[in-house]
C-alpha cells in the first residue's frame, strides 16, 4: 500500500478496526462522531467527515489531516513509511478494494460485518517472531511477559487471512493485541486489571508494554498491589469509577509525558486520593517501554 491508496481507505472502518466505537453518525453517513482517542472527555469532539471523496479527521483539542495522519498521531508514528507499515499490518490487498474511501454508513450494511477479526485460539507465547519482537525490540524480559502474556490466533472475517500476535486478556474477555506491525483489539476492548496481595496501593498504565516495561526494569514478577491498564485513555473515566469502588489509600501513575497524559493525570487527581506520578522515571521519552528500549540498548553498548 502507497501513501495515495492509504490516503483512500475508509476512516471509520479504521476506527472500528482499533476498538473506537461512534457516539453519533451524522450528515446521513458522512460524519462519524467519537470521544477523542488522544485524551480524555465526556463529549464527543473528534470527528471524521467523507468530503472530496476521502475521509479526513478533525479533533477540537488536537489536530486533524488524512488517515496516514491520523495514524501517525495516534501510533505515535515518525515518518509516513512507518504509518504504511502499520496499515499493511492491517489490511489486505482485498481490504483495500472493499475499504477504500466510501459514504461508510450505507456500505456498512451490506459489506462490512460487526466483527472485523475472530479470534482462532489462544496458547502460551511460544512462537520465535513474537519473542523475538517482545526481548530484542520491547525488551521485555520474557518470564515476566509469559506471565502476562498470550500467543493469540486470529482471522480477518472479510477475508479469511491469518495473523497471530502477542494478547493481553482484559476485562471483558477480549485480547488488547500487538506484533510489529498491528494494534487492535480482538472481541470487546477494555482495561485490564491485575490484583495484587496489597489491596491499598493501585498503579495506573496506559498500555500494557509500559506495564511489563516498569517490571522488567525491576525485575519485580508482579507489583504489590493492584494494577490498571487503560488501554486508551478513552477508558480513563472507566478507570476512575472502579478506583471509587474500591478502599485505595495511594495512586501511582505511568502516564505518557505528552499533553494527553498530562490531562489524564488531572482526571485522576480529581479523586482527591494520595497520588504519586512516576513520570520522572522516563523523563525524556515518550513512555516507560520507549526509555526502556533506549536503556538497554546503552547498555548493550
Amino acid at each position: 500500500m502507497n501513501s495515495a491508496q492509504a490516503k483512500q481507505l475508509s476512516l471509520p472502518d479504521l476506527m472500528k478496526r482499533l476498538g473506537y466505537q461512534p457516539t453519533r453518525i451524522t450528515k446521513g453517513g458522512n460524519e462519524y462522531w467519537y470521544q477523542s482517542p488522544f485524551r480524555t472527555e465526556k463529549d464527543a469532539s473528534f470527528h471524521t467527515s467523507f468530503l472530496g471523496g476521502k475521509w479526513i479527521w478533525n479533533d477540537f483539542g488536537d489536530i486533524g489531516g488524512t488517515v496516514i495522519d491520523f495514524v501517525m498521531r495516534h501510533e505515535n508514528h515518525q515518518s509516513v513509511s512507518d504509518a504504511l507499515r502499520f496499515l499493511n499490518g492491517m489490511y489486505s490487498k482485498n481490504d483495500f478494494k472493499t475499504h477504500r474511501a466510501t459514504n461508510f454508513e450505507k456500505t456498512s450494511t451490506t459489506n462490512i460485518k460487526t466483527k472485523t477479526f475472530l479470534k482462532d485460539k489462544v496458547k502460551p507465547l511460544e512462537h520465535p517472531a513474537l519473542i523475538q519482537y517482545l526481548t530484542e525490540k520491547r525488551r521485555i524480559d520474557l518470564s515476566i511477559g509469559k506471565n502476562y502474556l498470550k500467543e493469540v490466533h486470529f482471522s480477518n472475517v472479510e477475508n479469511d487471512k491469518k495473523y497471530f500476535a502477542l494478547g493481553m486478556e482484559n476485562e471483558s474477555g477480549g485480547y488488547e493485541v500487538r506484533n510489529p506491525f498491528f494494534k487492535s483489539s480482538i472481541g470487546k476492548k477494555d482495561l485490564c486489571i491485575f490484583r495484587g496481595k496489597g489491596g491499598g496501593e493501585v498503579s495506573i498504565f496506559e498500555g500494557y508494554m509500559d506495564f511489563l516495561s516498569f517490571l522488567t526494569d525491576y525485575k519485580k514478577p508482579h507489583l504489590e498491589g493492584d494494577a490498571i491498564i487503560l488501554n486508551s485513555v478513552a477508558f480513563a473515566e472507566k478507570a476512575k469509577n472502579v478506583i471509587q469502588k474500591k478502599s485505595y489509600q495511594k495512586i501511582y501513575t505511568f502516564l505518557d509525558n505528552d499533553n494527553t497524559g498530562r490531562e489524564t493525570l488531572s482526571l485522576f487527581k480529581q479523586l482527591n486520593l494520595p497520588l504519586v506520578s512516576l513520570n520522572h522515571i522516563y523523563e525524556g521519552f515518550k513512555d516507560y517501554n520507549e526509555y526502556l528500549q533506549n536503556k538497554n540498548s546503552l547498555t548493550l553498548l
